[in-house]
């Protein structure tokens, strides 16, 4: 099948199987929306409160509860606040606060649309977590040259964040080790965008140029970074997810590239900072190919764990989980579909 044919097949994606007219209920969408933002707001707080309290008493600002956590906030908040102790402690404060909005809402959404909640991560019976590996695995690979292109182009050759972060190597372990925190925020945003935005979209077209645009706009949108390169990347990147998502049939492989790409950033290219990206007004040539080579690349990628059995086996992906599409690489052999008997190590629960 051609390249038109994948693409159509989108539409038909089993990770919209069950998605149908009954989620274009408004009422249930507006309450989803509004219950959602909600909950999932009340349930960052908590998660904020369960991180920074602990950390004010050890910290001797216990006695005045208030003003202790107002000093231990605007620690956390402040730009200029270095060391490595800050920078991990601010980065599991993120992921756990910012992992807990979507959890939330996604699970409000599934309840109100009687949807099982594990239909908004995998078409599978259970996480694939061996896709999710590879997605991280395989993207570290495909960006590998990106990162590469990024560092030479500098005009000013910045230090790796990983040998420098720390003085010492049991700082910089820990720095690394830190950077896995990412895996489960990568799959917070994956959660709240490929799966519930991507599936909610599909209620209302299969259009496949309309679920990855506007999946991708929201997703980059944000972020709130509207400078013109910042804004352009991330929404490419989310129109790569969303490519993942549909012709894998979750949001594992997404996960694990979204993980990668943060964390390739994180150790070798710019450190964990709060601190405001500078003021960019246009669009520069290196970072547009650097763009299109990066979603060229989730799609290659894509397509091998696709079309390569040996990576669906290891990856554990039946071929009922693919969107319609080829399944081989041209020339090859084309192996029978679900009810076929070939491939019967693919046919194996995840």
């Amino acid at each position: 099948m051609s390249a038109a044919g994948v693409w159509a097949g989108l539409a038909n994606s089993a990770f919209l199987a069950d998605v149908t007219d009954h989620d274009r209920d408004p009422v249930r969408i507006t309450a989803t929306v509004l219950g959602g933002v909600f909950l999932g707001l009340l349930a960052a707080v908590a998660c904020w409160l369960a991180v920074l309290t602990p950390y004010t008493i050890f910290t001797g600002f216990g006695g005045d509860i208030l003003m202790g956590l107002a000093r231990t906030a605007h620690q956390f908040a402040d730009p200029e606040a270095k060391g490595l102790g800050v920078t991990l402690l601010r980065l599991f404060e993120s992921t756990v606060t910012d992992g807990a909005f979507p959890l939330v809402f996604v699970a409000l959404a599934a309840i109100l649309a009687g949807h099982p909640f594990h239909h908004y991560l995998t078409v599978a019976a259970k996480v694939r977590w061996r896709l999710l590996a590879m997605g991280i695995g395989l993207a570290a690979l495909a960006m590998s040259p990106l990162v590469a292109m990024e560092r030479l182009s500098a005009s000013v050759a910045a230090p790796i964040p990983l040998l420098h972060v720390a003085a010492d190597w049991p700082g910089k372990l820990a720095y690394g080790l830190s950077a896995l925190l990412l895996i489960p925020a990568a799959a917070a945003e994956e959660l709240m965008f490929r799966g519930w935005l991507l599936r909610q979209t599909a209620a209302f077209t299969r259009r496949p140029g309309v679920l990855l645009i506007f999946t991708a706009l929201m997703f980059s949108a944000a972020h709130f970074d509207f400078t013109p390169d910042a804004f352009l990347t991330r929404a490419l990147m989310g129109a790569g997810f969303a490519y993942m998502t549909l012709r894998l049939g979750g949001i594992e492989f997404s996960t694990g590239a979204h993980a990668a790409n943060n964390i390739l950033i994180v150790l070798l290219i710019e450190p964990l900072t709060l601190n405001p990206t500078a003021d960019v007004t246009s669009l520069s040539t290196g970072a547009l190919l650097e763009d299109v080579l990066l979603v060229a690349g989730y799609v290659a990628i894509t397509e091998a764990v696709a079309r390569v059995a040996v990576l669906r086996r290891l990856a554990g992906v039946r071929l009922e989980e693919i969107a319609p599409g080829p399944s081989a690489w041209p020339g090859s052999p084309r192996p029978k579909g679900p009810a076929g008997i070939s491939e019967s190590s693919a046919a194996k629960p995840a």
